[in-house]
């Protein structure tokens, strides 16, 4: 095998050709010593420059250091040992002045060098820990690869200085990022949030600690995760799960015991972002049978719908009043109405707390009877009216008599057992002047 030869006389294009003809893949790591040198110099030689022929150098000699990565650790080894290597890797990373393909092949040099290599993992991270986050959060086109390098680092404990908590906030940050230009998360930002969902309990201790933005944030993420099918091959983390659910359970305190129409919206939008979550679960295998053990989230939902319907009687109209004459539902669906219900909080809340009683009443006896005995029944049969505010709330309700009278005598009795004393208020039916109304409910 032929050695390169870097003197000054010689042109680049002998270069170019004397690089076409080395073969890396069949190099013994004695050939590979003096070679991997010669590469290194020919590329720093070449890798500012804007001529395509020195352009192209960079390039091959680059292709050439990360087909080595392959043939073992004891290579990657010789490449990374070099003196100052990844500080000189660094400042080419960061040199907006070299062309971004030489530095997107760069990156891909020091993620070869990671493969498998717990050792050299911590010591790109030691260097490039920082440039790494800042291109996940950035979703520029190092974005991938940077996941991927912390990623394998994160996986192989390569480092005590990959925090659960900082990990998180740097991946939401990428997965807004993303948002907001209409994009989609690197590949591999969307393995590493999920590995974190589905296969470590360590994103607990994280999940506590990061903000209350970011918190909703990852809520939010989950919530299309566990709706998007092609996912649910790989559940959330049990532990993850049951954390959020009692999470859930703890928050409701401060809306059920509020005497305020208006929530505070910080402490509630957590809350209601819980909700839509778990409301989604209960219809997806296999969190809808975890979710039906737990007589106390049923409980909690059943009060706090309870506790939101009765927000919204109040005569002082706020966030959980009704918006139910059909003029005004018309302009909501046109949105040309000054009542700007998608905007609320409150919006479909109501809708969630049914669509997730539907769920938990479905076969369940246990869940079935504490509707009756709580007094959720009533509730439930006065939420039969079209609802702005909470998009086919009248059909979930349906469903939910549906499932708390099946196989079940005693709910089909109580149902059985109310009366009509009056017709309700019906802004829906006095508008067309028409007899009827919602039928109030009481006990003979």
């Amino acid at each position: 095998m032929s050695m390169i030869q870097t003197n000054v006389e010689e042109t680049y294009q002998e270069a170019l050709d004397g690089l076409d003809k080395l073969n890396i893949s069949t190099s013994n790591y004695d050939n590979f010593h003096s070679q991997s040198e010669d590469i290194l110099r020919l590329f720093l030689d070449c890798h500012k420059s804007e001529k395509d022929v020195q352009v192209e150098i960079a390039l091959k000699c680059l292709k050439m250091l990360k087909q080595s990565c392959a043939l073992g650790q004891t290579f990657q080894d010789e490449i990374i040992g070099k003196k100052n290597l990844l500080q000189t890797l660094n400042g080419i990373l960061q040199d907006e002045a070299v062309s971004e393909d030489v530095r997107i092949s760069c990156l891909q040099l020091v993620a070869n060098l990671c493969v498998q290599n717990p050792p050299n993992q911590a010591s790109v991270l030691r260097e490039l820990q920082g440039f790494l986050f800042e291109c996940i959060e950035s979703n520029s086109r190092f974005a991938n690869a940077s996941a991927m390098i912390v990623y394998n680092a994160f996986l192989s404990k390569a480092s005590d200085s990959l925090e659960t908590q900082q990990l998180l906030e740097v991946l939401l940050v990428n997965i807004e990022t993303a948002r907001l230009a209409q994009q989609d998360s690197p590949e591999f930002v969307c393995i590493f949030v999920e590995y974190l969902m589905c296969k470590t309990a360590e994103i607990l201790d994280g999940y506590e600690k990061i903000s209350l933005a970011k918190r909703i944030q990852f809520l939010r993420y989950l919530t299309e995760y566990i709706r998007t099918e092609d996912r649910r091959s790989t559940p959330v983390n049990r532990e993850l799960f049951r954390h959020l659910m009692l999470d859930f359970n703890q928050k409701c305190d401060s809306v059920l015991k509020t005497t305020d129409n208006y929530l505070d919206q910080d402490q509630s939008e957590e809350l209601f972002t819980l909700l839509m979550l778990l409301s989604d679960a209960t219809c997806v295998h296999p969190y809808g049978q975890f979710l039906k053990l737990y007589k106390t989230l049923f409980l909690n939902m059943g009060y706090l719908l309870r506790q939101l319907h009765e927000l919204g009687k109040n005569e002082n109209d706020n966030m959980f009043t009704p918006v139910q004459k059909i003029e005004e539902i018309l302009k909501v669906k046109q949105g040309t109405s000054k009542i700007k219900v998608e905007e609320d909080i409150s919006f479909s809340l109501k809708s969630s707390l049914v669509k997730a009683l539907v769920n938990l009443l479905y076969q369940n006896k246990t869940n079935q009877n504490l509707a009756r005995e709580t007094g959720f029944i009533p509730v439930l049969l006065e939420c039969t009216n079209l609802d702005a505010r909470n998009p086919l709330i009248k059909e979930w309700t349906i469903l939910a008599i549906r499932n708390l009278c099946e196989d079940n005598l005693e709910n089909q009795k109580f149902v059985a057992s109310l009366s009509k004393i009056g017709d309700a208020e019906n802004s829906l039916v006095s508008e067309y002047n028409a007899e009827g109304g919602t039928i109030r409910i009481s006990s003979r």
